[in-house]
């Protein structure tokens, strides 16, 4: 009788620890939310398709870097308002060990008016 007892209570300890284990692992924050460095740039667009968009980052009006950039998070109302020579801001991030932004927002910027916000300090 004692046995039966003892068999249950470790059964019932079993499953406690069980099914805490398993909820913790169900919450626990994934990879994307614990530590991709958020980045943002700008730049011109020089190839788009409905997954890739092949940005050319540059600085005062000199190419520093071409960057590939991942559309597949982007809803394809967005991508086909973009086109190639337009000037983009992207939002997202880098999944390692990928090269890719994974992009997260992608914004078309207007050449005719500034990139400044009004609320920002003027640089003289």
């Amino acid at each position: 009788m004692l046995r039966d007892i003892r068999s249950v209570a470790l059964l019932g300890l079993g499953l406690i620890v069980t099914a805490t284990l398993v909820a913790a692992l169900l919450w626990a924050p994934t990879a994307e939310a614990q530590g991709e460095p958020i980045l943002s740039f700008e730049g011109r667009v020089t190839s788009v398709s409905p997954r890739e968009m092949l940005v050319a980052a540059e600085r005062e009006g000199v190419v520093v870097d071409v960057v590939m950039v991942d559309l597949a998070r982007i809803p394809q109302s967005a991508t086909r308002q973009i086109a190639q020579d337009d000037i983009v801001v992207v939002i997202g991030f880098i999944r390692r060990p990928g090269h890719k932004v994974i992009a997260t927002s992608v914004q078309p910027v207007s050449r005719w008016f500034p990139t400044t916000p009004g609320w920002a300090p003027q640089v003289p």
